[in-house]
């Protein structure tokens, strides 16, 4: 016996029915996909805000080191800077013992051989030249005579006319000569390393002058300490020598009367 053919209204129904299913399945599917989206898009949105806010923060890190890179170069620079101001109040004070001892020394004595000596110390250690002429005014007041020298061929400056050459000019003016600041006009071949002439006057007296020709090799140029000391010999010495001259005038004063 034959089974019975499903008619077309349920065959219809059928179809209709797994289409609906179908339908419903997508629907659902789409649904999940949807929340799904969702939920992806909410996170990527939380996780570009999370990479914005790394940003800002490696931009602020790096705002801040660029911050704390200037401030310490400003420290390093004050630092350098007050190393420096210390190195040159530490040079100011060793320069002011100097000036004071080498004034001292000469305050100190009362006799010509070591006043001239203290001098050429002076001049050796601390201006740092080794080739010196100290001359003394005649009696004349004429002409100077040498009185000691250090390094140098003594003959041709045993006597200095007044105004003859820089040493006599220097000394007939009474104005410190110093090379390559003032004229050389009339060095003669024998000043021609001259370096210093400084003349030495006591109210009014010419007494001498002090002549430094060249400098040490290990010495570039003069320092403002030079021209400190260039002065003190400009009074000091002359003070000293006058005052070693008068002791020697009353010495001898003395003698006679004995």
């Amino acid at each position: 016996m034959k089974p019975a053919n499903p008619s077309p209204e349920s065959y219809v129904e059928k179809v209709r029915d797994d289409t609906r299913r179908y339908v419903q399945a997508l629907l659902e599917e789409n649904g999940k996909l949807r929340v799904l989206t969702a939920s992806l898009e909410s996170e990527n949105r939380f996780l570009n805000e999370q990479v914005a806010s790394l940003q800002k923060d490696i931009e602020s890190h790096w705002v801040e080191r660029d911050r704390l890179q200037k401030s310490i170069a400003s420290i390093e620079d004050e630092s350098r800077r007050f190393s420096e101001q210390y190195v040159e109040v530490e040079q100011q004070n060793t320069d002011l013992a100097s000036l004071y001892v080498a004034s001292y020394r000469l305050h100190a004595t009362l006799d010509r051989g070591e006043a001239l000596s203290i001098v050429q110390d002076i001049i050796c250690n601390l201006i740092g030249s080794e080739e010196i002429a100290i001359f003394e005014a005649d009696p004349s007041e004429s002409a100077l005579s040498l009185a000691v020298s250090l390094g140098i061929e003594p003959a041709p400056f045993r006597t200095v006319p007044l105004g003859r050459g820089l040493i006599g000019r220097c000394a007939r003016t009474g104005q410190m000569h110093l090379a390559g600041r003032d004229d050389d006009a009339g060095r003669r071949p024998e000043e021609q390393d001259l370096t210093a002439c400084i003349p030495l006057h006591f109210e009014g007296q010419l007494l001498g002058a002090v002549a430094i020709f060249r400098l040490l090799p290990q010495k570039a140029g003069l320092v403002a300490l030079d021209h400190e000391l260039f002065e003190l010999i400009a009074t000091h010495a002359a003070r000293a020598l006058y005052c070693t001259d008068l002791q020697s005038r009353v010495a001898r004063v003395a003698g006679a009367v004995r």
